[in-house]
Order: structure tokens, then C-alpha cells, then sequence
């Protein structure tokens, strides 16, 4: 069990000291870590997954798709996504053989699955009733050279999420090909790294309606968002050839990719539109940028009041440095809690966070993802430059 610290920044003349670790809780725990051989038939390649996971899936599926807000919708979206033609589409490839096979073998309708696999496509808009501003992703890269990347995922249904959370090895010729993090019993993710090639996390850019996705879905045809990144961890080995594919694919709604690289100047914030890129913002650690972040706001313009935790992500980037940044740090920034209420600053780390994950497409050991357990949230941090306090 990982334990949350606690750093205390002691800045003389501008410069931050040396990092003084103090525990504040220990809830925080491992999801389960499982296989999937893509050399198996996509019929039985989860079949020992949703076995030993039946209880906590069915439970997700039912916490989810029975809350109050979205209820109401569920009937007709699982029409909408469900019939033959348009869950072929929003699926790619084996991917819905996949999700045929988890929802027989979980006593579902396909549609249950296909809804899960597709939630954000149709509820990432504004006026959304689960329009959810969170998630958090920075790439930095350290004075060796190195990209890091850390991401937390916040999402509405917590505790739901959590209990049916999986770290899923995906094996190609007998070796782990990628490595992602997903919700059982969905098939697809929005956080994978590519060993050896690339790491990738997605925020979500509430934009349009949802008329707007649903459109982009049933008329236009276009693939579910998780469904694409599952594809391009499938198929695409090179840093920059996945930049062009997030900046280019056709969408079903906005989006924020996170991505990074194993070379220095590899990693970029995609800020998405339907159609094409909005933007995308790049490492350059030679004109001081040596690191980009994103939470759910585009990073050109401020974040709304209430919402700020691009602030508290910066002032501890920038109080570990280049010189310090590895894996191990990086997890203490996404940890952060410390933030600036009266400013409108929000905690990183905050009670809608399910998940934090660090990883570096070239170093398989560093990989790590915990469920976070509630913070501890401190107070708001001393208005003196003397002591920044940064609770991880």
C-alpha cells in the first residue's frame, strides 16, 4: 500500500530546497493486474478476466446506468448504440467481438457494454447531465533527457469505478505490447503506454451538445474515442506518428490527449475538435519548457474559478525542477492536494479522483497506478514565500 506524503518546500532566495517527506495516509491500493492475449480468439480472450470479476462489473454497470441523472436516458441510448449497424462502428475491429463475448459470458445485453465503451462520446458536451470537468495529465521531461508522464483520472460514480478498475497487460507473440488502464468490463481505455513508443492519457473538453455527438455517432458513423486510442495502441510504434493521428481522426465529440515519447522533446497536449486539432502544444526544453500540462481547460486561456488545478499542478512542477523530476516525484505532484481556495484552485488529488498513474514508454518498471483513497486536504497553503507546503 502506497502511502501520501507530505512535501514542505523551504525556499531561500528563489530556490526550493530538497524535499522533506512526511506521511498522511495510507489508503491507497493496487488494482488488480490482468492479461489479455491478443493472439487468442476475441471471443475468449477476457473469459478468465470476467470470471473472477463478474461481481464487481455487474455492479459498476448497474450503479452507473441506474443514477438519477443519466437514468432516464439509458433506455434509448442502448437502442441508439446497441443495433447492429452502429455498435459495428463504434467498435473497432475486435473490439466488439470482445464485447459480445464479456456480455454474454456477464449475462448482459451487448448494448450495456457498448453504452460503457461509448459513455463519454455521448455525455462529453456542455449541458451534459455528467459533464465533468476532471483529470489531470502533465509529460515533463528531466535534465537526462527522460519523459515521465502522470496522469489522474477524476470521474463522477467513485467508488464504482474504483472496485471495477484493471491494469491490463495486452500480449502480442507472447510479450506485453501495451499496458492500459480501464473500467471493467469495457474493452477499451483512455490511459495506455506502448512500450517502447509512446504513453497516452485523455482529459475530457466539454464543447457542443449532444445532439452534436449523437449526430457524429449514429449519422456520421464515428468510432468511439476509447475504441480509437485502444486502435492506435494497436497499431502505431512512433511518438510522433500518434501526434498526427490525435491531431487528424475524425471524433464523436472534443477531447484532450496527453501524450509522451522515450526521446527528448516527445510529448505534446493534443486539444481536440470534432474535425480536426484545435491546437497542439509541444515540449521544448530549450526555450524553458520542459514540461506540458493539461486538466480540462484549453491551456491557452485561464481556468474557470473553482476549477483551478492547472496552479497547484505548476507550483509543484516547478518546484521539483528538471534536475529532479523522475517517476518517483512525478507521483508526488500528482498527488498534490495544497491548493488556493479563496483563488478558486482545486486539489490535483481530490475526492472525485479514482485513479493516479505514472509511466514512461521507455522504462516498464517505472509503471505504477493506485486507487486513491479519499486525501487528506490540508489547509490552504502559507501566504509567505518562506515555506510553500505541497501535500502529495
Amino acid at each position: 500500500m502506497f502511502r501520501l506524503a507530505a512535501f514542505s518546500f523551504v525556499v531561500t532566495e528563489g530556490a526550493a530546497s530538497a524535499l522533506d517527506i512526511r506521511a498522511t495516509a495510507t489508503k491507497d491500493w493496487t488494482p488488480p493486474r490482468v492479461t489479455v492475449d491478443l493472439d487468442r480468439a476475441p471471443e475468449h480472450r477476457w473469459e478468465e478476466i470476467v470470471t473472477a470479476h463478474r461481481e464487481s462489473f455487474l455492479s459498476a454497470i448497474n450503479t452507473i446506468f441506474t443514477t438519477p441523472q443519466i437514468r432516464a436516458f439509458v433506455p434509448a441510448l442502448k437502442l441508439v448504440v446497441g443495433n447492429a449497424i452502429v455498435r459495428r462502428r463504434l467498435l473497432i475491429g475486435d473490439q466488439l467481438k470482445e464485447a459480445e463475448a464479456i456480455a454474454r459470458q456477464l449475462g448482459v445485453d451487448v448494448a450495456d457494454i457498448v453504452l460503457a465503451s461509448s459513455f463519454y462520446d455521448l455525455f462529453a458536451a456542455k449541458g451534459s447531465p455528467v459533464a465533468f470537468a476532471a483529470c489531470s495529465g502533465v509529460v515533463a521531461q528531466n535534465a537526462a533527457g527522460e519523459i515521465i508522464h502522470g496522469r489522474n483520472l477524476d470521474y463522477d460514480f467513485r467508488d464504482a469505478l474504483a472496485n471495477s478498475t484493471l491494469v491490463v497487460d495486452f500480449l502480442r507473440g507472447g510479450h506485453t505490447l501495451f499496458t492500459a488502464v480501464t473500467f471493467g468490463p469495457m474493452p477499451t481505455f483512455n490511459t495506455v503506454v506502448r512500450w517502447g513508443s509512446f504513453s497516452l492519457s485523455q482529459d475530457e473538453r466539454d464543447k457542443g451538445s449532444l445532439l452534436q455527438n449523437l449526430w457524429d455517432i449514429v449519422i456520421l458513423g464515428r468510432p468511439a474515442q476509447f475504441s480509437r486510442i485502444r486502435q492506435a495502441a494497436e497499431t502505431l510504434d512512433r511518438f510522433e506518428d500518434v501526434v498526427d493521428y490525435l491531431s487528424t481522426v475524425e471524433l464523436d465529440a472534443a477531447a484532450y490527449y496527453i501524450v509522451g515519447g522515450t526521446k527528448p522533446g516527445e510529448g505534446a497536449v493534443v486539444t481536440r475538435d470534432r474535425s480536426k486539432a484545435a491546437d497542439v502544444w509541444r515540449l521544448n526544453a530549450t526555450a524553458g519548457r520542459w514540461y506540458v500540462l493539461e486538466t480540462n481547460y484549453d491551456h491557452m486561456l485561464p481556468p474557470p474559478h473553482g476549477d483551478d488545478r492547472r496552479h497547484p499542478l505548476q507550483r509543484a512542477m516547478n518546484a521539483t525542477g528538471p534536475q529532479r523530476i523522475d517517476p518517483e516525484s512525478m507521483w508526488a505532484v500528482i498527488s498534490t492536494t495544497t491548493a488556493n481556495n479563496s483563488a478558486g484552485e482545486r486539489g490535483p488529488l481530490n475526492d472525485e479522483t479514482i485513479y493516479s498513474t505514472v509511466m514512461q514508454a521507455s522504462n516498464p518498471a517505472s509503471f505504477k497506478t493506485m486507487i486513491r483513497g479519499h486525501p487528506v486536504v490540508p489547509e490552504e497553503p502559507p501566504s509567505s514565500v518562506e515555506e510553500l507546503l505541497v501535500v502529495i
